[in-house]
């Protein structure tokens, strides 16, 4: 199992995947490097784009990169 504390308490992780509970997503699309990617909407938040992958260095399983889309060509 992989040890998540180097990158961050639970409450960090609470937060940073907890922003996605009450979004559906609307999109879906592979990277140009590779990783799915998924364009999400809300009824009262702003839209956003979350991209598979692996760790935040890109070298151990389970990350997802969460973003406004405005770096995406493909953003919903």
């Amino acid at each position: 199992m992989t040890n998540y504390k180097r990158h961050g308490s639970d409450e960090y992780w609470q937060d940073y995947y907890g922003q996605l509970e009450g979004y559906k997503i609307a999109k879906f699309w592979m990277s140009d490097d590779g990783y799915p990617t998924f364009g999400l909407s809300h009824p009262k938040r702003k839209s956003l784009v979350i991209e598979v992958s692996r760790d935040p260095e890109g070298n151990d399983p389970g990350f997802l990169f969460i973003s406004d889309g405005k770096e995406q060509k493909d953003g919903i």
